[in-house]
């Protein structure tokens, strides 16, 4: 893989918003990320609209922690939600119902996709 940063796939986010499985959903999704080009990243779901922001939340609707290589793992689909929290790379806070809709939220880049970022 290029030297594709975190902050670049977090970004990316709001181009891959499935906004139609996002209906009447208003959230906040806090990112902190350790290691490597890891921060603090904030996503915003608000009337079918998703933005990307760096920084902490207040009060976030969901709260996920990994590192850079377990996000990183995850945009690109090595790696999925449910296997990364049972080995204890993925730790959340918040609302469990919108930590299951993620992936269907965010799909997964592909590699194709890669050059783009």
């Amino acid at each position: 893989m290029a030297d594709i940063k975190v902050k670049d796939f977090i970004f990316g986010m709001p181009t891959r918003f499935a906004a139609e499985k996002a209906i009447g959903l208003e959230a906040t999704i806090q990112f902190l990320i350790s290691g490597q080009d890891g921060g603090n990243f904030v996503l915003h779901i608000n009337k079918g609209t998703c933005t990307a922001n760096e920084g902490l939340e207040e009060s976030p609707t969901l709260t996920l922690k990994m590192s850079s290589e377990t996000y990183i793992g995850m945009a690109i689909g090595q790696l999925k939600g449910p296997q990364a929290f049972f080995m204890r790379k993925l730790r959340f806070d918040g609302e469990t119902k919108l930590l299951m809709k993620m992936h269907s939220l965010f799909p997964s880049v592909h590699e194709s996709d890669l050059a783009q970022l």
